[in-house]
């Protein structure tokens, strides 16, 4: 969804059978690193990333939820060496043959400020 201040997307992503083991420690890999994942959302426009992992159907996936505040850098241009290893990890893990699971924002609701 996008409103006049962020985009807020989730996408769903197929992690290769083979690859489970892989995608967990890729997800530890970025908990270990939080102060420098941190310092590459700012490029990114991103305001919040969540990652989250299901199995649906047998296949386990990936799934990220963000809110981003203009169009930013695309992580695979990123010579940041977290993104540089966040990238190898997706390539490693995600299977593109499979469609990405996107969901569509029905409605998004935040405090007001006072």
């Amino acid at each position: 969804m996008k409103d006049a201040e962020m985009t807020i997307e989730l996408e769903g992503f197929a992690v290769y059978p083979d690859q489970i083991a892989k995608a967990h420690e890729w997800m530890a890999f970025l908990r270990t690193n939080q102060a420098a994942v941190d310092r590459t959302l700012g490029p990114e426009h991103l305001q919040s990333e969540s990652l989250f992992s299901a199995t649906i159907g047998g296949r386990f996936y990936l799934f990220w939820y963000s809110e981003q505040t203009a169009p930013g850098q695309n992580v695979a241009a990123s010579t940041d060496p977290i993104d540089v290893q966040h990238v190898a990890y997706w390539q490693a893990c995600i299977d593109e043959s499979v469609p990405p699971l996107q969901f569509t924002l029905e409605n998004h609701f935040t405090p007001p400020i006072d």
